[in-house]
């Protein structure tokens, strides 16, 4: 018997010079090329400020992460803003133990883009 296979979905939003890919479902090796493509496509559009919403997970590994940490990385690279949303569960936990939400924009669950926890 196999196991089920991880799933990923991926919505778009953008308003306010703002695009933001909400990601729901789990993030791992089977659904990271995924949501690589969905960042990159994101990313070459060039907005002023993109937002990853994780807080629609309900599993990030270790490559979720890393995707993060590139999708920063490029945005200052290219003098734009990266924001995450991590709301409240496991994802949020992972990011805090790993001392990143120091070191990203991470916006509240509830606020509008562009507030900051």
């Amino acid at each position: 018997m196999t196991e089920p296979r991880a799933v990923l979905e991926v919505d778009r939003m953008s308003h306010d010079g703002q695009l933001v890919l909400a990601l729901r479902g789990e993030l791992d090796n089977d659904t990271l090329a995924a949501a690589q493509d969905q960042v990159a496509a994101a990313e070459a559009e060039a907005p002023p400020v993109l937002v990853l919403d994780l807080s629609g997970l309900e599993y990030v590994g270790s490559c979720g992460v890393r995707l993060v940490l590139l999708a920063q990385h490029g945005a200052e690279a290219a003098h734009r803003r990266l924001a995450v949303r991590l709301g409240h569960g496991q994802t949020r936990r992972m990011f805090d133990i790993l001392g990143l939400t120091t070191r990203l924009e991470v916006l509240d669950r509830d606020s509008p883009e562009g507030s900051p926890t």
